[in-house]
């Protein structure tokens, strides 16, 4: 399965790379072949402006949508820029992610988000830190780093979190400070 799903990323990456250079104006060619320095050593493919999704049998797991895109055969990942990643619970709801860069490896179906990593919730709820990890067969997101999570006048902050995409539930680990602000002016509360 693991090697179907590589081969089905490289035809996709691959066509629409085919396709992205096919309806480019030649103007625009002419000015690429002047930055191809730009392209890293050992990418396979780079393709501006894609769609990619992860399904496990007929269930949709996410969707990412990136400007831009590199694969790597030989480690089998790929990585993206400005990137907005949807995920889709198997009980229902979605969680949207947006950050500067993400990686996929293949390999594990793993996701690591680094760069002003924001999310929100179709509940309403938001939160923002610096990187993430997705384990795609767990359906389970991580991170180190200072979170803030927030809905409505509740502010969490802490460091460290952990969470499950298919319970929606989270969990910070350390340094957590709780503000509440309740309707009227002035009045402000704190927990510690």
């Amino acid at each position: 399965m693991k090697v179907v799903r590589g081969i089905f990323l490289v035809c996709i990456i691959g066509g629409f790379a085919a396709l992205f250079f096919v309806l480019r104006p030649p103007q625009r060619l002419m000015e690429r072949a002047d930055h191809a320095e730009e392209i890293e050593t050992g990418e396979d493919i780079l393709v501006e402006g894609l769609r990619f999704s992860e399904w496990e049998e007929d269930r949709l797991e996410w969707t990412m949508d990136a400007a831009s895109g590199r694969y790597y055969h030989d480690g089998e990942r790929a990585e993206f820029e400005s990137v907005k990643v949807t995920f889709s619970s198997p009980a229902g709801g979605k969680l949207v992610l947006w950050a500067e860069r993400v990686e996929y490896d293949l390999k594990t179906k793993g996701l690591t988000a680094h760069g002003s990593i924001r999310g929100k919730s179709d509940q309403g709820y938001e939160f923002t830190t610096e990187s993430l990890f997705y384990d795609g067969v767990k359906r389970t997101v991580r991170t180190d780093d200072q979170v803030r999570l927030a809905k409505d006048r509740l502010t969490i902050e802490g460091r460290g979190m952990t969470g499950s995409l298919a319970t929606h539930r989270f969990r910070l680990l350390s340094e957590v400070r709780a503000v509440f602000a309740p309707k009227g002016p002035g009045v402000r509360g704190t927990v510690r």
